[in-house]
């Protein structure tokens, strides 16, 4: 049979469906297109190369999808999957500005300026001047080419002297000397093998591994180490540490600082008695270690040990120690103590020490007065009772280089014992050298110090504290600031008796001013305190005004003034 013919209209309808099947499978890759973009916005770079892949698979060859491509394997680092998207743009589109641009680009990302310089000068010669991109490679070659031939640098590792570069290598913390071998070749090589790097190992609270340290140690080869700091350590730390120390011989090592560790104490007795002959400053704070431990296992191993710091750790049974004497080369000396016999042991086997704090709860100074007066080298003494303590010395202290003998600064703190007699007893023995008097919360004492004022004297006295002396009336603070010009440090807070007319006295007679502390001072007014800045604006270094209820603020806006804020300290309780 034959098939009937089809009319025009008839052949219309039959193909009508297919073109519009394949209409839909063009604009296909537009929508791919599309949902790649949406997803590079969203930063889901691998999902996006994935999209522009398969329209690329529907549209091969199209230079937009392949740009956009190129960017996401630029996002996700591929580098050189978006060298190639860039070329085959070049190859493509040779007048088209983005390959250059984007071949450029990843070239510069790879460091290899001079090959990025080659394709914008080449772009340069290819697009059309008139694209709205041309300025842009333009501007892209000047700053390929500047990476490309960089000035010339200078290494100071290279120019300086090798004596130059050791004073400021020492000048850095030990982290900062770490960090530096990081910057070049040229420093880590300088690092590693100045003797300077490894004096000083302080570790402070890091948790550096056990490898990191063996590694350091090694660097050091033992000989160059003075000093290891570490805190918060357990006891299987420090066990290791100090087997550490014994296996990279670090018989030159002078200072173990430890705080809050948990202290082995054969460990640290052996390591002491084979490389640690030259210890000669030993920090203990905080640690589960015993003073009378200390003084049996530790110090008969330290020949040279001098400074010596053990403030918060238990006392321990002593009293088999106190059985024998046993004197030590011991010259500055921190501690916590208790018990009377205890103190006054240690203090009469300790009888060279220049720098003495101790912190007591159930000692107070009367009970040792006898003891500290006799000791010949004495230069400082810190003595707190009670809870209300606070370090006063810095660690390590400094050694005390001055020959002229006698007491130079007497702190005490909390200490009820503490009357006229004793403050008596120790300006009339030592009024020629002291130059720092501190008595803070002694509510025994009265107004002896106005007396001694006057006989013996004073007459190097810099620094006076008498915060919360509220014994004292104005005439006594009148007659302690008249007789004492030399003072540059006053602290006179919470003191009833200081007023205008004190203040007066300050203005005339003291001589230099570097510290006035008049917080809670209730009774001075802005007139007092006017005087006081005029007269010693150029030696001011720090005036505190808390609390004082009736200098008005218009007083103690003309101080910051005067003296600028980081000078002035000026807050009011609500």
């Amino acid at each position: 049979m034959y098939k009937r013919k089809q009319t025009a209209a008839e052949s219309s309808k039959a193909k009508q469906p297919k073109l519009t099947a394949i209409n839909s499978s063009g604009e296909l890759w537009k929508q791919v297109f599309f949902d790649a973009n949406t997803a590079f916005r969203e930063n889901k770079f691998k999902e996006s190369v994935s999209l522009f892949n398969r329209a690329l698979g529907m549209n091969p060859n199209h230079i937009t999808i392949m740009d956009c491509r190129a960017a996401a394997y630029e996002k996700l680092n591929e580098l050189d999957h978006a060298l190639k998207d860039a070329l085959s743009i070049i190859k493509l589109a040779p007048k088209e500005a983005r390959g250059y641009l984007r071949a450029g680009k990843v070239l510069s990302l790879q460091q290899k300026h001079k090959q990025a310089v080659s394709v914008y000068k080449r772009a340069s010669t290819r697009v059309d001047p008139q694209d709205k991109r041309y300025s842009q490679i333009k501007s892209m070659l000047i700053i390929a080419e500047k990476k490309a031939s960089p000035p010339p640098s200078f290494d100071f590792m290279k120019i300086l002297p090798y004596d130059v570069i050791s004073l400021i290598f020492s000048m850095l913390s030990f982290d900062r000397r770490i960090q530096c071998t990081g910057v070049s070749q040229t420093w880590r090589g300088f690092a590693l093998g100045w003797s300077g790097m490894w004096r000083d190992l302080d570790f402070g609270d890091r948790k550096v591994s056990y490898a990191t340290i063996k590694k350091y140690l090694g660097y050091a080869k033992g000989r160059h180490v003075r000093r290891i700091a570490m805190i918060d350590a357990d006891q299987s730390r420090m066990k290791k540490i100090l087997q550490l120390l014994i296996d990279a011989n670090c018989q030159y090592i002078e200072v173990l600082d430890f705080v809050r560790c948990e202290i082995p104490t054969v460990s640290l007795s052996r390591m002491l008695r084979l490389v640690g002959k030259h210890v000669n400053s030993m920090r203990l704070d905080e640690c589960d270690i015993q003073v009378a431990t200390v003084f049996k296992e530790v110090l008969p191993r330290c020949a040279l040990l001098a400074h010596l710091s053990m403030l918060d750790i238990e006392t321990g049974n002593m009293e088999d120690l106190r059985q024998n004497t046993t004197p030590f080369l011991v010259s500055h000396l921190r501690l916590s103590i208790s018990g009377e016999a205890n103190l006054n042991w240690i203090l009469a086997q300790c009888r060279g020490v220049n720098v003495l704090e101790v912190k007591t709860a159930d000692v107070p100074i009367r009970d040792a007065f006898i003891t500290l007066m006799t000791m010949p080298c004495l230069k400082e003494m810190y003595y707190t009772v009670g809870s209300n303590y606070r370090v006063n010395t810095r660690w390590p202290l400094t050694d005390k280089t001055t020959a002229k003998p006698g007491l130079e600064i007497y702190h005490i703190c909390g200490d009820m014992s503490f009357t006229g007699d004793l403050l008596d007893g120790i300006i009339r023995k030592e009024f020629k050298s002291l130059k720092h008097l501190s008595m803070l919360d002694c509510g025994s004492m009265d107004t002896t110090l106005a007396r001694l004022v006057m006989d013996p004297g004073l007459p190097c006295l810099e620094v006076l504290n008498i915060d919360k002396m509220i014994v004292f009336e104005e005439w006594n603070l009148h007659t302690i600031i008249s007789l004492c010009p030399t003072i540059q440090e006053l602290s006179m807070s919470w003191n009833s008796g200081v007023t205008d007319n004190v203040l007066s006295d300050i203005q005339t007679v003291t001589k230099k001013l570097r510290k006035l502390d008049l917080s809670h001072c209730t009774s001075i007014t802005g007139v007092g305190l006017q005087q006081v800045v005029q007269a010693h604006r150029e030696t001011l270094e720090k005036i505190k005004l808390n609390n004082c209820q009736r200098i008005s603020s218009d007083a103690i806006r003309w101080v910051y003034d005067v003296l600028g804020r980081r000078v002035v300290e000026c807050k009011y309780d609500n």
